[in-house]
């Protein structure tokens, strides 16, 4: 008995991804049901039939939540066809992002209201962050001038997920986020 395996010598894979993020191909996403920035419920579903973007970050993040949030205001900005692509952010600090201070973060940076800042206790987000791949970490930040004076930051990463329609996560951009990588891979996953 002979056995063919046609292109295994030369490991003939599929065609590269024309994609600039990396592609997910079995990502299930998370089921969730959040209170956004207003009180609103807003869960898993809410954009079904839409591509949208999910990321991560906290309202007093000084680091890495400003570069994400710029670079993925950019990328919206480039045209109108992605000017109201709805951005679920999703807390990685669920007892410092309080309504106002999620309020206020959209305010410091202008968001419209297609950007929803969700939050939820901290048992419903750890399986959201898990489902992506997140482990976000307090670390106490102590002042020179005071022990007392005793700030926080939150080590995180900030993944930024394009969603297609079907409510699947498609591509993932990681830090450095290059907005017209972002932009590009946010059409391409349109016309899908």
């Amino acid at each position: 008995m002979v056995f063919s395996f046609p292109n295994l010598l030369g490991c003939n894979f599929p065609n590269k991804s024309d994609l600039y993020g990396t592609v997910l191909n079995n990502h299930g996403g998370s089921r969730f049901s959040l209170l956004d920035e207003n009180d609103f419920e807003v869960t898993d579903q809410t954009h079904i039939g839409q591509v949208h973007l999910i990321t991560f970050l906290f309202a007093n993040c000084t680091s890495l939540c400003p570069l994400v949030t710029s670079s993925i205001k950019q990328s919206l900005e480039r045209s109108e066809d992605t000017r109201n692509t709805p951005v679920l952010i999703i807390s990685v600090d669920p007892k410092g992002d309080t309504i106002e201070s999620r309020i206020a973060f959209k305010n410091r940076w202008g968001l419209s209201s297609n950007w929803r800042y969700l939050n939820g206790n901290e048992k419903e987000l750890g399986i959201i962050w898990k489902n992506f791949y997140l482990n976000p970490q307090e670390s106490a930040i102590e002042s020179l001038s005071s022990q007392m004076d005793r700030k926080y930051d939150t080590v995180h990463s900030s993944p930024v997920y394009i969603v297609n329609e079907a409510g699947r996560p498609a591509v993932v951009h990681t830090n450095p986020i290059d907005p017209d990588h972002l932009y590009e891979d946010l059409i391409q996953i349109s016309k899908r």
